[in-house]
């Protein structure tokens, strides 16, 4: 009987730890978020989500984010507004179409982008020299529903041109698809970001920006958004993953190198074809501060991601201009900043020192 009462004590107070084991991980698990990225593949131009990621910006928020690539902003905003995913990165063109029709509920809560990233461009002996010489002409997009068409469409009517008639748009994805459409002259230019056009060049496909008006140059661009019932019911989770966004951004400023090398790791497909070494991530740097360097300016002072409501409104009135929209936007059923002064709470120097005790050299497997 002894014995019994002693083993049946044991297995009762393992059942008990266990229990205890159960209850704790409950608590301390992480709350799973879906966080949509505008692009087919992830790359060092969004290393702050990367670097968030696998140092655990987003784990020591309580979140556990998985980060998705899409076929652009278009997507990004329709996705979120579904419920399909709780944050998504998109560039505003027909987001704000959406808000203003009533098919997307969404607002913007972090900025990401100052200026536009979007251009067009076409080969070097192309006799296109000016936005008005592309009448007739066919214009290559990651996809139709990236972003890069709305702005296309944009452009090209500032140029007093009609983008029903006038122009022709051609999905032709990214990557070899791309080079050779252009190549080949089976489109006549293309509407692709900055990071794009810097890694064809690096492939070997050298092309010329038609120029733009600095008034269009700096529109703003991409930011974060989500369903406005994300953001009057749940604020802590968008203030975590601003703030995890926030921080990748101070690690990648501070330690490029080891930022792209985290992405590539995490992404293997992104990483630099180039077989040395050395200058692979050189060419990888160059993309990644390029990018980095309109993640900022100084409108917001210290206040990672604040959206300044004067470019926003500038940019819906050049979109109304344009008859992207057919009226303005009042600016608060575009956007909030009420989750700024907590997204930005918290010590940005040890984020830096960090980041800068990183070893780059072992990263590559040195």
């Amino acid at each position: 009987m002894p014995i019994r009462r002693s083993l049946r004590r044991l297995f009762l107070s393992s059942m008990i730890v266990a229990a205890a084991v159960c209850d704790f991980s409950a608590a301390n698990a992480l709350e799973k978020v879906r966080v949509l990225i505008p692009v087919r593949n992830i790359d060092e131009a969004f290393s702050p989500f990367v670097v968030a990621k696998e140092r655990g910006y987003f784990a020591s928020e309580g979140y556990d984010v998985t980060l998705i690539a899409v076929g652009g902003s278009n997507e990004s905003a329709i996705q979120v507004s579904a419920g399909n995913a709780e944050v998504g990165a998109a560039s505003p063109g027909e987001a704000l179409v959406g808000v203003q029709s009533g098919k997307l509920d969404i607002r913007y809560f972090y900025g990401l982008y100052y200026s536009n990233i979007w251009s067009v461009a076409v080969l070097p002996d192309s006799p296109i020299k000016a936005l008005s010489d592309l009448k007739g002409k066919k214009l290559g997009v990651q996809s139709m529903g990236s972003a890069g068409t709305t702005f296309g469409r944009a452009f090209v009517q500032a140029a007093g041109l009609n983008p029903d008639k006038d122009i022709s748009f051609l999905p032709i994805g990214v990557g070899a698809q791309a080079v050779t459409s252009i190549r080949e002259k089976f489109v006549d230019g293309l509407v692709y970001w900055d990071a794009a056009l810097a890694k064809f060049k690096f492939s070997g496909l050298d092309l010329r920006e038609l120029p733009v008006a600095e008034n269009l140059r700096s529109l703003p661009d991409v930011g974060l958004l989500a369903r406005r019932q994300t953001i009057e019911s749940n604020p802590k989770m968008l203030t975590g993953i601003g703030r995890a966004v926030a921080k990748g951004y101070d690690y990648s400023m501070a330690n490029p190198e080891a930022a792209v090398l985290i992405t590539w790791k995490a992404y293997p497909e992104a990483a630099s074809k180039n077989p040395d070494r050395a200058a692979a991530l050189k060419e990888g740097v160059i993309v990644n501060q390029a990018r980095l360097g309109i993640w900022n300016t100084p409108k917001i002072g210290d206040k990672h991601g604040t959206l300044v409501p004067d470019d926003w409104n500038r940019l819906i009135n050049f979109f109304v201009d344009q008859k992207v929209l057919p009226a303005p936007l009042p600016i608060d059923h575009v956007l909030t900043n009420k989750f700024i002064d907590g997204i930005n709470n918290y010590d940005r120097a040890v984020i830096i020192n960090d980041a800068k005790k990183e070893d780059s050299f072992k990263l590559q497997g040195g």
